[in-house]
This record gives structure tokens, C-alpha cells and sequence, in this order.
């Protein structure tokens, strides 16, 4: 089966492979460094923006419970507070964030990513807000 990804959506099949779980894990690492830097200019955003499709692409999250997700990347803002997110189909407790602390010299936008979780508390959609071309 393959996996989906459309429109900066996906949600997890069976069968997707991928990277070993060493190299998931330093790109989460990165992750969890690019949601608290300061974004500077607007190369940074879009690197941030790559590493975030990056995550996707290789299902770092899939199948991970609230508190892995936690560990691995800090716990994002609830739903609730974010129009995106019910926009989208996301509950409002599922988790939003904002990849770069805005506040730096860059004023454009910033990439975004939305984990969604089924009722047992696991990830089992992804959505991002690309700012890459």
C-alpha cells in the first residue's frame, strides 16, 4: 500500500517505509531546535519549511503517543486556539505549531505544522504550512 500525502496532508497507511529510525530521530532533534529558534531571514523560514516536509516524508510521528511526541518535539498549542486547525478537520485538542520563534528580524510567515491524534492518544495525521517553494 502507499502512503498519502496531498496538499501538505497525511495520513498514515500501512506499509510505508523509509529511513532507519536513527536518522528519524536526528531529523525530529532538528525539529524540536528549529520550533524554538528565532527566525532571522527568509532562507531560515524556508529551511525550517523543508525540515518540517522532511518529518512528513519520513513518518517520524507515525503511530507515536502524546507524551513520545512531547519527548521528541515539545508539546505544541492545542487546537482550539488556532482557526487553521478546524479549518482543516483537527480536533481541538490535537496539537499546533509554529516551527521559528517570530520576533526576529523576519516578518513573513513561518512554517506550521498540526498533529493530529485518533482517540487512543496516537499520531495518525500530519499537516504542514509550507513556506518553500
Amino acid at each position: 500500500m502507499m502512503c498519502a500525502a496531498l496538499a501538505g496532508a497525511l495520513s498514515f497507511g500501512a506499509g510505508c517505509g523509509g529511513p532507519s529510525a536513527q536518522a528519524k530521530a536526528q531529523t525530529l532533534s532538528r525539529l524540536k531546535g528549529a520550533i524554538r529558534s528565532p527566525i532571522q531571514t527568509r532562507e531560515q523560514a524556508s529551511e525550517h519549511s523543508r525540515l518540517v516536509e522532511q518529518v512528513m516524508d519520513e513518518h517520524g510521528l507515525r503511530d507515536r503517543s502524546r507524551s513520545e511526541v512531547v519527548q521528541l518535539i515539545g508539546q505544541g498549542e492545542p487546537c482550539a486556539r488556532h482557526p487553521r486547525c478546524a479549518e482543516l478537520g483537527f480536533e481541538a485538542d490535537d496539537w499546533f505549531y509554529t516551527v521559528g520563534a517570530v520576533g526576529g528580524a523576519y516578518a513573513g510567515q513561518t512554517p506550521e505544522l498540526i498533529v493530529g491524534f485518533d482517540s487512543s492518544g496516537h499520531v495518525r495525521r500530519l499537516w504542514n504550512f509550507r513556506t518553500h517553494e
